[in-house]
């Protein structure tokens, strides 16, 4: 049976440092593909009625650690509770950009101390510009422009035809405006909320007013802005919608249809 609509399930849409209760940006496709890891994914997912054990795929837009350092956690839970007969244990595939991907999860298995990796995942490593695809989904990736090499990826659900388009982490970078072109829903970070990169060339990441010019440039439909701290949210959306009305946060929890 086909589904009617892709999904997508915000786990947390915050900052670096994230409040209590929160998480910084990550999210899951139809319930079984994860989007970065967070400061604690696995958990977050519980909390909104979606099991671990059912990620299917991780892909990983970047690899600093608050995008990343949810994973430990993520893996040591699918081990211990298929191990507690909740469920079947399966190589996680991780997809992502080479830069550190060997460094952070050969460190985080060196942590669990854990030495049967063919057990717990493989490693999927995408250049910028190089795609990925499966019977289900096809992932097309360009680069982004931040301090840490990254993706910026469109996720086609090819049971719908819905498409996702999420940029991790990154400044104004035109190349993403081809990349998501047309897309159903654009994922985007909005670090510095109301405000516009401006001269901050070290960190780079975007404001809302970038995000909102890249949806009107690309023709998207609808503009999620995530990844910046609760104080300026609200007034990162009402500066969005003055260049792209279809714009909004979502919430920590909060399911959105697609297509």
């Amino acid at each position: 049976m086909v589904r009617a609509r892709t999904t997508v399930t915000f786990l947390g849409t915050s900052a670096l440092i994230p409040g209590p209760g929160h998480d910084t940006a990550s999210f899951v496709i139809n319930g079984k593909y994860l989007v970065d890891t967070g400061w604690y994914a696995a958990l977050k997912m519980l909390n909104y009625g979606l099991s671990p054990l059912d990620i299917e795929y991780l892909f990983m837009t970047h690899w600093h650690r608050d995008h990343s350092v949810g994973l430990p956690q993520l893996i040591f839970y699918r081990r211990a509770a298929a191990g507690q007969g909740m469920g079947e244990l399966k190589p996680l595939p991780i997809v992502g950009p080479p830069a550190r991907m060997d460094e952070v999860i050969t460190g985080m298995l060196a942590f669990l101390m854990y030495t049967d990796e063919e057990k717990l995942l493989t490693r999927i490593r995408l250049e910028p510009g190089q795609s990925f695809e499966t019977d289900a989904f096809h992932l097309a990736t360009c680069a982004n422009r931040h301090t840490l090499d990254g993706l910026v990826c469109r996720f086609t659900d090819k049971a719908t035809g819905a498409v996702i388009a999420f940029t991790g982490d990154t400044a104004w970078h035109p190349p993403i405006i081809d990349l998501v072109r047309g897309a159903d829903l654009l994922i985007h970070d909005a670090t510095y909320g109301l405000e516009r990169e401006g001269d901050r060339p070290i960190v780079q990441h975007s404001g809302a007013p970038e995000a909102a010019e890249v949806a009107r440039a690309a023709g998207v439909k609808r503009l999620a802005l995530v990844h910046s701290s609760p104080d300026r949210q609200a007034l990162a959306v009402a500066k969005a919608k003055e260049v792209f009305p279809n714009s909004f946060w979502p919430q920590d929890g909060e399911t959105v249809e697609v297509g």
